[in-house]
């Protein structure tokens, strides 16, 4: 079946779209003091997508639609069996269906981990810059503890061990979130970095929370192993969902994989009921969705090549990296000499292209990085990057 990605559709003005990306990006322009903007902006921060999902996926909740019945729903084996085959499938990971906890959406499952498995006052770490969890931590009255990763000058970043080591020898400090693909900068771990993370955590009595909702978006010839997978299931939870791989995070479908059987007694308590037609999207998506799922890779594969050599010769003193894992872009405007205010002015102010500044992912270049998600039909994507590049041509 050909898959179609180039389709543009208003996610702004159609009756059905609700999106928060495209309809309520002032939060952003709040945030960063940008005052007006013009009328036809182009939203490119929230790691959704501008994609249908998958045709299977859609013809299986229409026929859930005609069965016409929406009452509360329990998970049934085929489910937990979808998402073993899954996994077992496409990363060669393997675990037990009574290892699965359905949670609604991921910052829902990390925000209820962190109040089940630390305590108030305790701190958890997470390497910098990365995707913003404050508030799933937070709001729990816990610490968060900023490790910043290591940079080399051109948006590859490792992890600074001894600065982690140092965090985790802190008594206080009792969980760290590990973002894989990590999210920003696009790294995937190998496995050495996961084996030195875990090796770390354990021996300071850290539990580790691997965050891997973006592991099935990887570039050509491009590995994923799972941290669990690498580094086995003791003092170790992993988060997983068919949100970003699927384009179905308003379904807030997300299952928690907990393998060890400490873990397991420690966390009982949390209860929660997913929608009929989440349980559905899981079951089609993880038992028919790989064909779709390899040509999302390919397209998004494509923007990428497409965008970066675009910037390359249109925004020549920017610096872009290609990510390992993930469709997102990381652009560093530093190289142009220009002010945090006159960066964020001319990319979202003047060019209307709403991107995500590194103010959002605790980046110390702050509004002199922005990140831009690739998951729109590659015709919007230059058109943004178009506008960008006229408003530094000078």
């Amino acid at each position: 079946m050909k898959y179609e990605f180039d389709e543009i559709i208003d996610r702004k003005r159609d009756p059905f779209s609700f999106s928060f990306k495209w309809q309520s990006p002032d939060y952003i322009l709040n945030d960063l003091g940008v005052k007006q903007v013009r009328e036809d902006v182009i939203c490119l921060e929230t790691a959704d997508m501008d994609f249908k999902t998958a045709p299977e996926i859609i013809e299986d909740l229409r026929a859930l639609c005609d069965h016409g019945i929406f009452g509360y729903s329990l998970i049934p084996d085929t489910y937990r069996e979808a998402v073993c085959g899954w996994y077992a499938r496409r990363q060669n990971w393997v675990f037990d269906k009574e290892d699965i906890y359905y949670y609604p959406g991921t910052h829902e499952a990390i925000a209820q981990l962190v109040k089940q498995y630390t305590k108030q006052g305790e701190g958890v770490i997470v390497l910098v810059p990365c995707y913003g969890y404050h508030g799933d931590v937070e709001t729990a009255g816990r610490n968060y503890v900023q490790v910043q990763l290591i940079n080399d000058g051109n948006e590859y970043f490792t992890i600074d061990y001894d600065a982690l080591e140092k965090a985790c020898q802190d008594e206080k400090n009792t969980m760290l979130i590990m973002c894989h693909p990590h999210n920003p900068t696009g790294r995937v771990f190998d496995h050495e970095e996961l084996s030195r993370v875990a090796d770390i955590c354990r021996r300071n009595k850290v539990l580790i929370v691997s965050d891997e909702v973006h592991s099935d978006i990887l570039r050509k010839g491009q590995d994923f192993e799972p941290m669990m997978k690498a580094c086995g299931p003791k003092d170790l939870i992993a988060c997983t969902a068919v949100n970003k791989t699927f384009n179905l995070a308003g379904l807030a479908m997300t299952n928690v994989i907990i393998s060890d059987p400490d873990l397991k007694q420690e966390g009982r308590g949390f209860y929660s009921m997913p929608s009929p037609f989440g349980i559905e999207a899981v079951i089609s998506a993880y038992n028919k969705g790989d064909a779709w799922v390899d040509a999302l890779n390919d397209y998004v594969d494509s923007n990428i090549s497409v965008c970066m050599d675009y910037i390359g010769k249109n925004l020549p003193k920017a610096k872009v990296w290609r990510p390992e894992g993930g469709y997102s872009l990381n652009i560093d405007f530093s190289g142009y000499g220009l002010s945090d205010e006159e960066v964020v002015e001319r990319i979202y102010g003047r060019a209307g292209v709403i991107l995500n500044s590194g103010l959002f992912f605790d980046d110390t270049r702050g509004t002199q990085v922005h990140r831009a998600c690739l998951s729109s039909p590659r015709a919007l994507l230059l058109e943004a990057f178009e506008r960008i590049a006229k408003e530094f041509a000078d």
